[in-house]
């Protein structure tokens, strides 16, 4: 891609993220979560190839589809209270603008477009999706969690955390499987998003974290399947280390750091006198939680014999690991002794 067209691209991800957060005015919020789409196309594309125009398509409907119910339930509200700030009070218009943001962020039941989109492009961009991309509407939701139905919340996040789990158990693909794996820590985002929205934010900022090494590690290996991982145990011990700790982290084991969120999200709900919708979600969870300990055994657990019938693909071990990788890996094991102060 072309210097110039890289800068402006990205520059209109990041600015049109970055005023998300600051406006109060629905077209304002409109035109750039539709600039943000725009921007993400030709990125989605870039490699040339059928799957990933399949995936710009998919992704480009889809949240055109979400932009456009969002634009439509606020000119509700505007018809109705006469002005076009953030600040809902019509009942239908909030309900559209929900849905909306949650087609967006890829929660059940609307989750259907990502591990597609996800698993058409490149590893990097697949980071961008289930990452930045996340952090507009869920700024949007964080804004009007007083105005939200919980029930039509809770209903989601159970429904996340389930189907997040149910389709990772069958997955190879390493990137649909983290494409699953999202879909069901947005459930746990979403759980608390109208009680406690700062554990909602502490628990983005966690999966972020956990999720940016892992991604970092694939694209380093050029991995694409779990059978990928299983000859890189010889081949960089380090690497599988790290990658273990990482996986285990975003399964939510005690005593690292992705047991914080769901401690004090779980905590949350016990408080608050939902039991049974805690309950579910902590069940749900092992299913997510049996396919990264599956990954983590795959990658560091196993050695391939000698004289092994499956093509193992090439691959140079001499690259430098990338700072970050490791600076995130740290943070994702030793940052549970803080869940006091939070």
């Amino acid at each position: 891609m072309n210097p110039m067209s890289w800068l402006v691209i990205s520059t209109s991800i990041a600015l049109s993220t970055i005023m998300i957060s600051s406006t109060t005015h629905w077209l304002m919020t409109w035109v750039c979560l539709e600039i943000n789409t725009l921007s993400m196309i030709p990125i989605i594309s870039k490699p040339n190839h059928p799957r990933a125009t399949e995936a710009a398509t998919k992704y480009y409907l889809t949240q055109t589809m979400a932009s456009t119910s969002m634009l439509f339930a606020a000119t509700m509200n505007a018809m109705s209270t006469s002005n076009w700030e953030t600040d809902l009070t019509t009942e239908p218009a909030t309900t559209i603008i929900t849905l909306a943001l949650m087609m967006k962020m890829a929660a059940a039941p609307f989750h259907f477009w990502l591990p597609n989109v996800s698993q058409g492009t490149t590893t990097l961009t697949s980071l961008t999706i289930l990452t930045w991309q996340k952090i507009a509407p869920l700024m949007i939701l964080l804004t009007i969690h007083n105005k939200t139905n919980i029930t039509l919340i809770l209903l989601s996040a159970v429904l996340s955390i389930t189907i997040g789990g149910l389709g990772s158990l069958n997955q190879t693909q390493l990137r649909k499987l983290m494409a699953f794996s999202s879909i069901a820590h947005t459930g746990w985002i979403m759980a608390t998003l109208t009680m406690a929205p700062q554990i909602s934010t502490l628990t983005f900022m966690i999966y972020i974290m956990t999720t940016i090494p892992v991604f970092l590690l694939i694209n380093h290996t050029s991995s694409t399947t779990i059978k990928d991982l299983g000859a890189m145990w010889t081949n960089s011990p380090s690497m599988m280390t790290t990658l273990s700790i990482t996986m285990l982290s975003l399964g939510g084991l005690p005593p690292l750091s992705g047991f914080m969120p769901k401690w004090l999200i779980l905590n949350n709900m016990a408080s608050t006198n939902m039991i049974v919708e805690a309950t579910l979600m902590a069940v749900a969870s092992l299913m997510s939680l049996f396919v990264y300990m599956r990954l983590m055994y795959m990658s560091s657990m196993t050695l391939p014999p000698h004289t092994t019938l499956m093509p193992i693909k090439w691959r140079t071990t001499n690259k430098k690991h990338p700072i970050i990788t490791s600076t995130l890996t740290t943070m994702t094991a030793l940052l549970l002794p803080l869940t006091p102060n939070m």
